[in-house]
């Protein structure tokens, strides 16, 4: 037998490979852009090329993927928890034409908000646009799943999402070599693909149609697993099934046995009704274990309701499972002590790391950040004036703690600019000054949007664009003025001072390294009045690849990237 020791965005890439996907967009965040990474460096080996691209933003990457194929392009969208809001315009217009080439969406949730900005559920989007949700169960049955989804998508002609968790993203296993075949589909009368309300009514019928179908597709899914026989069921969903396989694997080293059903789920919506109702008859208990929100938890309530089952469902909701917080091996083996006779003293030792909470990041060796970020503070104490400073997701968030403790507000992709925006409106204080630090790769995803409505708006602020070179804070992913692309090709880059100008923003560009000019750049953007000024603070982060004698690469690869 041939094994290969592999992650779990890997895994997932190998099953997007074998089904055939031949486009692969996104925005870079963690966890999903592993799946990008890994793809890339399988494509070489293919027959046949597949495309890469970093998209400006989660809209548009899904926008990309759906007229891909239209195009007859299998294609993946890869986004994290908070990117998957930003395609929901788009997602819930596509659910109704659905898609005539399979279209997968892998979506990376982080419980306890390791990398992100919040540790949202976003299985609930799955449940609002009425579309097919997977979750992949164990590192070794990932790629198979991955690729069903597109076999699913191919049945269906609609989109399907693929939901995992960081954990389940950086789990390594050895696992054997598969091989499946590429996905068939039939790509016909592609066009026309319009929702509007002229056909919605139809469509949404049509929608549900398709679901009921989907249904059926999960009764018989062969990664929906039963083990065991017992009046007490411990149901794992998707990345759980690891987790409790090896919260059961620890106790059973101490001579542990346990009188219970195991049902592995990696169907979560539509639920396999009556796979699960065969499975659970005749119970009294049932455990749901899953992470995040009580997603199965309440729809499984409702169908044993339904089904006028008198079994008492466990979870979240009834305490037993804690509702915050990536779940601990800990607490997955004291839920499970409330129906299993097993010592305290034996599940107090499992292992119960947890996320602390505080502002501890510092940034890299050699980051451009700092010097400017001193100089800001020491220009606005001796002009006499207070700094209200706003920024977004990305390396920025360092100066919320100690030493800097300068940023106040910081929330979405984007949003650094209307905040202070509104604040600068509307309160105007003269001895403060209103600050947006916005990154590169966050000015060509949104805040560009949020820049327009401020001028428009007159809101008399300073603008700190942050421009060094990519996305630096998830791996140095380029945007479109980093002046290469996914596939490391030279493009011409979009010039962020230009942009500024074309809405007469007064713009001044300097290097953080520039002793001599950057303490007077700061006083100007500062002294911006009653209007709107712009500093451009242009210095490569030492992780993001720059042209060189030797082709396109970094100049620091040692290290580690404060975002990962």
């Amino acid at each position: 037998m041939v094994t290969k020791s592999i992650i779990g965005e890997e895994a997932l890439a190998l099953g997007a490979m074998m089904a055939g996907v031949r486009f692969v967009t996104g925005y870079p965040g963690t966890p999903s852009k592993g799946i990008f990474k890994a793809l890339q460096e399988f494509s070489p080996t293919l027959p046949h090329p597949v495309y890469f691209h970093w998209a400006t933003n989660e809209k548009v990457a899904l926008e990309l993927a759906v007229g891909a194929t239209l195009a007859g392009m299998p294609s993946l969208v890869c986004v994290k928890s908070v990117g998957a809001n930003v395609l929901l315009d788009a997602l819930m217009t596509v659910n109704l034409t659905g898609v005539p080439s399979p279209l997968v969406i892998a979506l990376g949730d982080d419980p306890s908000a390791w990398v992100s900005q919040n540790e949202q559920d976003s299985r609930w989007l799955a449940l609002m646009s009425e579309l097919p949700l997977l979750e992949p169960t164990r590192i070794e049955d990932a790629a198979e799943i991955m690729h069903a989804a597109f076999q699913l998508s191919a049945k269906l002609n609609l989109p399907v999402i693929v939901r995992f968790t960081r954990s389940f993203a950086l789990t390594r296993k050895e696992i054997l070599k598969a091989s499946l075949q590429p996905v068939t589909f039939n790509h016909s009368n592609s066009l026309p693909s319009i929702a509007s309300g002229g056909n919605a009514i139809t469509l949404h019928a049509r929608l549900q149609e398709r679901l009921k179908f989907a249904e059926q597709w999960t009764n018989d899914f062969k990664f929906n697993r039963k083990k065991g026989d017992s009046a007490i069921v411990v149901m794992a969903v998707g990345p759980c099934v690891e987790k409790v396989g090896e919260v059961l694997n620890l106790l059973s080293r101490q001579s542990q046995r346990f009188d219970a059903a195991f049902l592995e789920l990696a169907t979560s919506f539509p639920l396999p009704r009556r796979w699960l109702l065969d499975n659970l008859a005749g119970k009294t208990v049932a455990l749901v274990i899953e992470e995040g929100m009580p997603f199965v938890e309440m729809q499984l309530r409702a169908l044993l309701q339904e089904a006028r089952q008198p079994i008492a469902v466990r979870g979240k909701l009834t305490g037993d499972l804690p509702s915050v917080g990536e779940l601990t091996l800990r607490q997955i083996g004291k839920a499970l002590r409330n129906f299993l006779p097993m010592p305290s003293e034996i599940v107090n030792q499992l292992p119960d790391p947890q996320r602390q909470q505080g502002f501890t990041l510092k940034f890299c060796d050699g980051c451009p950040y700092p010097p400017f970020l001193d100089q800001l503070i020491r220009t606005a104490q001796g002009m006499g004036v207070k700094l209200v400073v706003s920024a977004n997701p990305g390396c920025a968030i360092v100066a919320i703690g100690e030493p800097y403790q300068l940023v106040q507000i910081k929330h979405s992709m984007g949003g650094s600019v209307n905040l202070v925006a509104s604040i600068a409106k509307f309160e105007h204080a003269p001895n403060r000054r209103y600050i947006a630090l916005v990154g590169d790769s966050d000015f060509f995803h949104s805040a560009f949007n949020g820049i327009v409505n401020a001028v428009w708006w007159k809101a008399p602020m300073g603008l700190v664009i942050l421009d060094n070179g990519g996305a630096a804070f998830t791996g140095g992913q380029p945007h479109p003025g980093s002046g290469f692309n996914a596939s490391n090709e030279f493009t011409r880059p979009i010039q962020i001072e230009r942009l500024l100008s074309a809405l007469d923003i007064p713009v001044q560009v300097v290097s953080s390294r520039d002793n001599e000019n950057l303490s007077a750049a700061i006083k100007w953007l500062l002294d911006y009045g009653d209007e709107i000024r712009a500093l451009i603070l242009r210095e490569p982060c030492p992780f993001v690849p720059v042209w060189t004698q030797e082709g396109l690469k970094p100049l620091k690869t040692g290290g580690k990237i404060v975002g990962e």
